[in-house]
């Protein structure tokens, strides 16, 4: 699988597919999978651990159908393992 950065950038452009936005905030939050006014968002603190952010965002996105979307080996692999 590709560098942490990476996959980060991937996990993103899978939010964006499902219209999900994702936001970076300073906060004293963990962060996480919200619905507000119709619409699904994952608010990280940005200055969470690469490691954080992408265990936040695949834990988030793998509750999604993503049946009809492609996803790569690879990116498959990191949703089924967090």
């Amino acid at each position: 699988m590709a560098g942490k950065k990476q996959t980060i950038a991937l996990l993103e452009e899978l939010a964006n597919k499902l219209n999900v936005r994702v936001r970076y905030e300073k906060t004293t939050a963990r962060g996480g999978l919200c619905q507000h006014e119709g619409s699904f968002q994952i608010i990280i603190d940005k200055k969470a651990s690469d490691d954080y952010k992408i265990s936040l965002l695949a834990t988030s996105l793998k509750t999604f159908d993503l049946s009809d979307i492609y996803v790569s080996d690879g990116l498959r692999e990191v949703l089924n393992n967090t």
